[in-house]
């Protein structure tokens, strides 16, 4: 487990493949591909049973939208998420409080929750749509992950999203992503005791 691990941090810090899998200390390629494949399969048969998919006929695919937010940077902050149909009907969403953490740390937990989000939902491709362009960034690659608890963060992403046979990473405007800003948002105000419960 401890190469599986190295290889997604490598994976996910904007390694290359075929240096990853060196770098984690695997002996073949095809090693390699097994024990993500392996990750997969197991990954896959935790999920809730595919609901959605079962009453629709093809592949789901989902739009989910994830923004993260902190007040003092590091401080409170929180995540929200959007679930949609790429015809824009909102399925489900969610909107809570992460604890003390940065913009950043805010941002790969609303991530996570998102990708989590999609499965329970039975998704099989998903695009996560989020306004923070480090994050994105990082997560297709074009950047490094040099801050070792975004590093973790990230592995946690590229795990979950091994479950959907399609997940990318796009860059929004803030004006597109208002729903989830919202949502992470509410969940501040509640938590400050500005929203009446």
């Amino acid at each position: 487990m401890n190469r599986l691990r190295k290889l997604l941090l490598e994976l996910a810090g904007g390694t290359g493949f075929e240096s990853a899998w060196n770098a984690a200390g695997y002996t073949a390629r095809e090693e390699a591909e097994r024990a993500l494949r392996d990750l997969a399969s197991t990954l896959a048969e935790k999920a809730p049973p595919n609901k959605a998919a079962a009453v629709s006929e093809g592949e789901l695919s989902l739009i989910v939208y994830t923004d993260g937010a902190s007040r003092g940077n590091p401080g409170p902050a929180s995540i929200g998420a959007v679930a949609q149909l790429e015809t824009g009907e909102e399925l489900t969403s969610v909107s809570k409080c992460i604890g003390k953490a940065t913009n950043n740390v805010a941002e790969y937990r609303a991530v996570i929750e998102g990708l989590r989000l999609a499965k329970t939902l039975g998704a099989v491709k998903v695009e996560m749509r989020l306004d923070s362009e480090l994050v994105v960034k990082q997560l297709n690659g074009e950047y490094r992950i040099k801050n070792t608890s975004l590093r973790v963060l990230a592995e946690t992403v590229v795990a979950e999203a091994l479950g959907f046979s399609v997940c990318t990473y796009v860059h929004v405007p803030r004006e597109e992503n208002r729903e989830a800003d919202r949502l992470a948002n509410i969940a501040l105000d509640r938590a400050a005791g500005k929203l009446k419960m």
